[in-house]
C-alpha cells in the first residue's frame, strides 16, 4: 500500500482530485448514454404504458396512436429527467470534493466503491448492449478501483481536516 500511496503522491493530491472528478463526470455521462440506449432498446416506455392500461382495466386499442405516443414520451422524459437529477447531484459532490470537503470525499469513496461493484456485475450481465458495454465496464472497473484506492490513500492530503486541539 505504501508503494501505491507513493504513486498517488507522485501524481499530486490536487492533480489526482481533478483527474478523479473529470473521470467520474465522463463516466457519469457515458453511463447515462448507455442507460438511455438500454431504455430505448428494451422499449420500456411502451411496456410501462401497456402495464398502466392493463392495471387500469383498459385496452390500448381504446386510445388513438398519438395519445399512446404522448404517454410513452412522458415516461421517457421522466426517466431522462431522473438521469439529469442524478448527474447534477453527483456534480454537486464532485465540486465540493474539489473544495476539499470531507463529507464530499466520503461520497466519492462510497460512489467509486459501489460503481466498481456494479461495473463488475455488468461484465457478466451485458443487458443486451453488446461488446461495447462489456469493454466499457471492464475498463471502468479498473478505473473505479484505481480512483477508490486513490481517494482512500490520499484521505488526509485531499481534505481540509481540522486537527483536534488539546486542552
Amino acid at each position: 500500500m505504501e508503494k501505491l500511496k507513493a504513486h498517488y503522491l507522485k501524481l499530486g493530491p490536487k492533480t489526482f482530485v481533478i483527474l478523479c472528478v473529470l473521470l467520474l463526470l465522463v463516466t457519469d455521462l457515458l453511463n447515462s448514454y448507455y442507460l438511455k440506449l438500454w431504455w430505448k432498446t428494451k422499449n420500456l416506455s411502451a411496456n410501462f404504458v401497456h402495464l398502466m392500461a392493463q392495471r387500469s382495466g383498459m385496452s390500448l386499442h381504446e386510445f388513438d396512436h398519438a395519445t399512446v405516443q404522448d404517454w410513452m414520451q412522458l415516461i421517457d422524459n421522466a426517466v431522462y429527467f431522473l438521469i439529469i437529477i442524478v448527474i447534477v447531484n453527483n456534480l454537486f459532490f464532485y465540486l465540493f470534493y474539489l473544495r476539499k470537503k470531507l463529507w464530499a470525499q466520503g461520497f466519492i469513496l462510497f460512489y467509486t466503491f459501489t460503481a466498481a461493484l456494479f461495473a463488475g456485475t455488468f461484465i457478466f450481465d451485458n443487458a443486451g448492449l453488446g461488446m461495447g458495454w462489456l469493454v466499457y465496464n471492464t475498463l471502468t472497473l479498473f478505473m473505479y478501483i484505481y480512483l477508490y484506492l486513490g481517494v482512500k490513500l490520499l484521505r488526509t492530503e485531499t481534505t481540509l481536516v481540522r486537527e483536534k486541539k488539546g486542552r
